[in-house]
């Protein structure tokens, strides 16, 4: 976890460009099909300017070598990020990042680590543009049967990064209320 990848605001800039554009709604893939279904994603992901995307692109290249040696991987990039908006009720079931299945899309199959930077933070109650709910949380981490349907919490911080493998079962618990920005992205 990077706490500070970005500042205030830097942050505050990219969430009001994200409010500003309509998005598509989330999507996913189940047996190497595009889907759509709100009862599994349930978020928009917002479309921002090139210059923000190539922004964002390089920030994510010059940590490479460091995400290397966290994970003790080599990688050979990065795919495009993605900026995520929840709104209350939004969601993203239990998933995996990268796909197994050989009908798969190849830029799904190919994930390795997968990354998520916090636009604003998670907190107890909406204040200072935080939100309540919509925490990633992680299955999964501790090999040991007590724990297999255990779920562990991560309370996103303003401007962190959070890198972890692509093939870790994870998900977006619905938004309690406030607004979730987030942006990710999969090293390949």
């Amino acid at each position: 976890m990077e706490r500070h990848f970005f500042d205030a605001e830097v942050c505050e800039k990219i969430r009001k460009e994200m409010l500003l554009s309509d998005g598509v709604p989330g999507r996913f893939i189940k047996k190497g099909i595009i889907l759509m279904d709100e009862n599994v994603r349930k978020t928009k992901e917002k479309i921002v300017s090139e210059e923000t995307r190539t922004f964002i692109r390089k920030r994510l290249v010059d940590i490479k070598s460091k995400i290397e040696d966290h994970f003790n991987l080599e990688l050979m990039g990065c795919q495009n990020p993605r900026f995520l908006f929840y709104k209350k009720g939004d969601f993203f079931n239990p998933h995996y990042d990268r796909g197994t299945r050989p009908e798969n899309p190849q830029d799904s199959l190919e994930r390795k680590i997968s990354v998520v930077i916090f636009l604003n933070s998670e907190g107890e109650k909406p204040e200072n543009d935080s939100y309540v709910g919509g925490s990633l949380k992680f299955y999964g981490l501790i090999e040991d049967t007590r724990f297999k349907n255990q779920g562990f919490h991560l309370i996103a911080r303003l401007g962190s990064l959070v890198g972890f493998r692509s093939e870790i079962l994870h998900e977006v618990t619905p938004v309690e209320s406030g607004e979730r920005y987030t942006i990710v992205s999969w090293f390949t």
